[in-house]
């Protein structure tokens, strides 16, 4: 059980509760003034104190004062015949975690001490697991030699040592790249990295909640704000208040959000749901998206301002293809990282395997390469991963498509292996033919193609001034 200090000068009392903790199954330390406790505040380290105010000495609130700041997250319990309105603030104000008048109702004792035992596992447990997530969060888990990951290392650095993350209006952030690129990861890293490190981090994936649930989510709600409304509930900014909120793929947030969001972040203020008043919240804002938002603003499904308060720190998560020197580390930690987690015999990669591993181009990034890898271990019968262990689909070659584009009998080549940007020059080729049909008509183009005149208006001025005539 329990290791329980009782620090009480009245000898009768002190053995009648150090009776009734060790009947409880509790460990019971007694101290009848706090000059001892205080000369050993180092080396003792108990489960919960129990500590008269009016000792011989040094009162109990001092030695309160002194244990807090010497950094002991120890609960403490004050007890005090002369319990009023006034010693109780005085003692919670010091640090204490509740209170007890005498005389002492031995059941009142047991439940304080259930109570605050209960509360300081919850602490625990907590800290524990925040201890835990930082140490496999940091800047050291953005795995890569790669100039590209030297460079977002650098980024993600620079970033944690900025006051300005810390203070009331911290830089957005905003991460770009392919699905399965890490762009949760680098964004744990920032914040793990970060002044905020010890507060909240509040992952919001913008897919997963329904539309008509997100407001009442992200900002809170009211008791019988709605029908299911059965009490208030805190939304996911405000449990963020003093850390970072982190919206995952916010591209498909829809437009009637992004506006609330834009207010939310430009004052700092969130309403909840059926409320009147406004409340301050202090957050850090990391956003993240695989969609090319540039795109959805000229489409009219993405508000141009709230991607410029976003983007204020823009960080591009670069695709796997390419990084043959990162293939290579993040296909050797994955293989400790599996082989520990199914006590595989596979320990070793042979260079055959890693050559193969670092030819294929990786279409889901690292998510398809830790995937891959614990298939392999586990599945492996064997201590060396050999080619013929990588169950890996051949690249395709020479995919070429033909398209004919009416009415202006326009044919249109696309070949997915030429390394060439596909979707943006098939693309300029629809708009271009469009503007000869149309007679070089903006209006009527953009009608045809089922866009705004502006977006023609955009795309014309972008790739013209980009393509030979």
């Amino acid at each position: 059980m329990a290791h329980i200090l009782v620090v009480e000068d009245e000898q009768i009392l002190a053995k009648n509760l150090a009776d009734a903790l060790r009947y409880a199954g509790h460990d019971v330390s007694l101290h009848g003034s706090a000059e001892p406790v205080a000369d050993k505040l180092d080396e003792i380290n108990p489960d919960l104190a129990l500590v008269d105010l009016r000792l011989p000495g040094m009162s109990g609130l001092d030695l309160l004062h002194l244990w807090r700041a010497k950094g002991s997250k120890t609960p403490v319990c004050i007890m005090t015949a002369h319990g009023n309105i006034e010693t109780a603030v005085e003692a919670m104000k010091a640090g204490a975690d509740d209170f007890l008048t005498k005389p002492i109702d031995l059941k009142e004792l047991a439940l304080v001490v259930a109570k605050l035992l209960q509360h300081q596992r919850v602490v625990d447990n907590l800290d524990y697991f925040k201890s835990r997530e930082r140490a496999t969060s940091g800047v050291a888990t953005l795995l890569g030699p790669s100039p590209q990951m030297e460079e977002i290392r650098a980024k993600v650095t620079r970033l944690a040592r900025s006051t300005a993350i810390a203070g009331e209006f911290p830089p957005s952030v905003l991460i770009t790249g392919e699905t399965g690129t890490g762009k949760d990861l680098l964004a744990r890293a920032i914040h793990y990295e970060g002044p905020r490190a010890a507060m909240p981090f509040v992952h919001v994936n913008c897919t997963a909640v329904p539309d008509e649930l997100f407001e009442a989510e992200l900002f809170g709600h009211v008791k019988g704000a709605f029908t299911s409304a059965q009490s208030a509930k805190k939304g996911l900014m405000e449990i963020a208040d003093g850390g970072t909120i982190f919206f995952d793929e916010i591209g498909h947030m829809k437009t009637s959000l992004q506006s609330k969001l834009l207010t939310a972040l430009e004052h700092r203020t969130l309403r909840p749901v059926g409320a009147t008043k406004e409340r301050k919240v202090n957050v850090h804002v990391i956003s993240a998206t695989n969609r090319d938002l540039q795109t959805a603003i000229d489409a009219g499904e993405f508000r141009s301002d709230l991607y410029h308060r976003l983007r204020v720190v823009p960080i591009e998560m670069p695709p796997l293809r390419g990084r043959a020197e990162d293939v290579k580390v993040l296909a050797l930690y994955f293989l400790d990282v599996y082989r520990a987690r199914f006590s595989s015999l596979a320990d070793r990669i042979c260079e055959e395997a890693l050559e193969t591993l670092q030819a294929h181009d990786w279409p889901g990034n690292v998510r398809e390469l830790s995937h891959l890898m614990e298939n392999v271990v586990l599945m492996s019968d064997s201590a060396v991963i050999q080619p013929q262990h990588l169950p890996l689909t051949p690249a395709r070659t020479q995919a070429k498509m033909e398209l004919e584009l009416q009415p202006v009998a326009q044919r249109l080549v696309i070949d997915f292996d030429s390394g060439k940007p596909v979707l943006e020059d098939l693309e300029y080729q629809v708009i271009k033919a469009a503007l000869e049909y149309s007679g070089r008509n903006l209006s009527r183009a953009a009608r045809m193609l089922g866009i705004t005149r502006d977006a023609v208006r955009y795309r014309v001025n972008r790739y013209e001034g980009e393509k030979p005539q």
